[in-house]
């Protein structure tokens, strides 16, 4: 009888242990960041078996209990909360970057504590400074654009046997600036995907373009040098008693901060 016993007992157990090794499925509900991002970070905890399942908001998990704990370990730190962050990006022909970091640099008085920082913006043809900003999510793609319309004329001439024909045409050109940046934190620092842009008009109605694509790392708060342009023009001309030389060297600088907003 107690040979029995002690049977049932073991026969008991192995049927405990084989449930408690059944996979379970969990709907892990996310609050701040999408399923698609957080799912291919799980990959290493993962076993041949397991099964998770974006579903936007949440990740449905199917796996072993000691597994899923630890997913849902991992998930609430990755799930963290998104931090807002003001972007600035700056294209001036003046201004360097250790030179806007100098002006808002705190000056220390005896009297008061105060915070200089660059004022106003200017537009000219030697002296050019656009000064853009946006607010945007920790992680998320933003893009800022400013820009004008102009008609741009054209004319063609048509030759034919017996004379020639003139046809006009007018378009409407737009000149843009601004960028594209997706920032992520990293720390005291943040790490960005950026791609800035800028047109201008020629006299002559055409367009010159500036753009840059890269990857940074920067501290926060900090003015950083991302992208410049060096253009050099030279030009003479001479006639029967009159010489002229003329030159123009114009140099653009791209510069970024990011500081947080919460």
């Amino acid at each position: 009888m107690k040979y029995k016993a002690v049977c049932l007992a073991l026969v008991l157990l192995a049927g405990q242990t084989t449930l408690a090794g059944e996979p379970v499925m969990e709907v892990i509900p996310l609050a701040n960041r999408p399923a698609a991002e957080i799912l291919p970070l799980l990959a290493p905890l993962l076993d041949g078996e397991d099964r998770v399942v974006d579903n936007g908001s949440s990740l449905i998990v199917r796996t072993s209990p000691e597994r899923l704990a630890n997913i849902q370990s991992l998930v609430r730190k990755l799930d963290a909360r998104l931090s807002n962050l003001m972007i600035s990006v700056l294209q001036t022909s003046t201004k360097t970057a250790a030179e806007l970091n100098a002006e808002a640099a705190i000056a220390v008085s005896p009297h008061a504590i105060r915070m200089r920082g660059m004022v106003g913006n200017t537009a000219d043809l030697e002296n050019r400074q656009q000064h853009q900003q946006l607010r945007t999510l920790e992680g998320q793609p933003a893009i800022i654009r400013t820009g004008e319309v102009r008609p741009v004329h054209s004319h063609n001439v048509y030759q034919y046997g017996y004379g020639a024909t003139v046809y006009s045409n007018t378009q409407m050109v737009e000149a843009t600036t601004g960028f594209a940046v997706t920032p992520r934190l990293v720390g005291q620092q943040v790490v960005l995907d950026v791609a800035p842009w800028s047109d201008r008009f020629r006299q002559n109605g055409q367009l010159d373009t500036q753009s840059a694509q890269t990857s940074i790392r920067a501290n926060l708060g900090e003015w950083v040098e991302i992208a410049g342009n060096v253009d050099d023009e030279n030009s003479q001309g001479s006639g029967f008693d009159s010489f002229n030389h003329a030159s123009r060297h114009n140099r653009l600088r791209i510069l970024i901060k990011v500081e947080t907003a919460d």
